[in-house]
């Protein structure tokens, strides 16, 4: 419940904060690759075990301006510093847990009465590894995930984009959950 009302925010707060750049911003192509950073933020339990950390991600969106559908493939690194060592860790508390996604993504352009802007809503599946980084090690796992969340194109070409997406892995007598404020580029 609570992680509604904070994704329904977000996504009011980008259609407010969207810029509007005129006619310039409703040239679009029908595939764009892209770039982005941002940051991952811990949820329920995981938020114990982790600190917010940094993500990259490389995107190929699929779309055409007449209709609101398209698809993004999506390939993203995620990592998020330890806050103590992980159960059955060698080392010291340094280290990360790393998680490495690609996601099949479906979205959903919403009507805008913006210029210059598009919002549109996202959601996805696939294949999550999570394991550990740097000075700590443990047993890695790889698990099918999902993701939704809500974002913004803007800018001369629509090309630039943000994001926040729940993130959402069951692991053994547990989930990884996560919300990535993600900003990028569409070439």
């Amino acid at each position: 419940m609570r992680i509604t009302r904070i994704a329904s925010a977000l996504a009011i707060a980008l259609a407010i904060a969207t810029p509007s750049t005129g006619a310039q911003g409703q040239a679009q192509r029908a595939i764009s690759l892209g770039v982005a950073a941002g940051i991952p933020i811990p949820l329920g339990d995981f938020k114990d075990e982790v600190n917010s950390g940094w993500r990259a991600l490389g995107t190929l969106a699929m779309g055409a301006p007449v209709t609101p559908l398209g698809l993004r493939l999506d390939a993203a690194y995620d990592r998020l510093g330890f806050r103590s060592a992980p159960i059955g860790a060698a080392g010291r508390s340094t280290g990360a847990q790393q998680i490495v996604s690609v996601t099949l993504n479906p979205t959903y352009r919403l009507a805008s009465t913006r210029a210059g802007s598009a919002q549109y809503l996202i959601a996805g599946v696939g294949p999550y590894s999570i394991s550990c980084a740097g000075v700590a090690s443990c047993d890695g796992v790889t698990r099918f995930g999902w993701n939704a969340g809500a974002a913004a194109r803007f800018g001369p070409g629509m090309r630039w984009l943000v994001e926040v997406r729940y993130h959402r892995v069951a692991v053994p007598d547990a989930s990884v959950q996560y919300l990535p404020l993600t900003v990028g580029m569409l070439f």
